[in-house]
């Protein structure tokens, strides 16, 4: 059997790292404030904490990624998770928005109608702090267009 290649893009460690100690300032400060009161004192510095540690925790055992494998692309965020199928993507391409260029995945025809969506292109927000030029020639250079049925 053929070897099977997976690639797997991650959030760029320096900025994510950057964003956990910039949590963990926030705590800090939060602890140290006492013109807001105990409890809001104590609120925002266990909030603040909890979100450094889950951030830290992220960076550790990878929870934000997008794998491509043979099955498709599968992207999985905090706030989101998304997964397409080779078949189901006619393209990959990109548009400014908010004066930064996002990754759009364009889903076929009958992709469309099985999701119940529009005929619009979907936000792929995958890029993690990387150029966006360089992940979407991944997503591009990856995509296996082996004509397979739409199930």
């Amino acid at each position: 059997m053929g070897e099977q290649k997976v690639v797997i893009i991650k959030p760029v460690l320096w900025r994510q790292a950057g964003f956990t100690l910039f949590l963990v300032v926030v705590a800090a400060f939060f602890s140290m404030v006492s013109y807001l009161g105990v409890f809001l004192s104590w609120l925002g510095t266990i909030v603040f904490f909890l979100l450094g540690l889950l951030n830290l925790l992220d960076q550790i055992f990878e929870w934000s990624r997008l794998k491509i494998n043979q099955d498709g692309y599968s992207y999985r965020g905090w706030w989101r998770k998304q997964h397409y199928k080779h078949e189901e993507i006619e393209c990959f391409s990109s548009e400014i928005y908010a004066n930064r260029p996002l990754i759009l995945v364009n889903l076929r025809k009958k992709a469309l109608k099985l999701r119940g969506l529009d005929d619009k292109p979907i936000a792929f927000p995958c890029s993690f702090g990387r150029p966006v030029e360089d992940v979407l020639k991944t997503l591009q250079d990856n995509l296996d267009k082996t004509p397979r049925a739409l199930v």
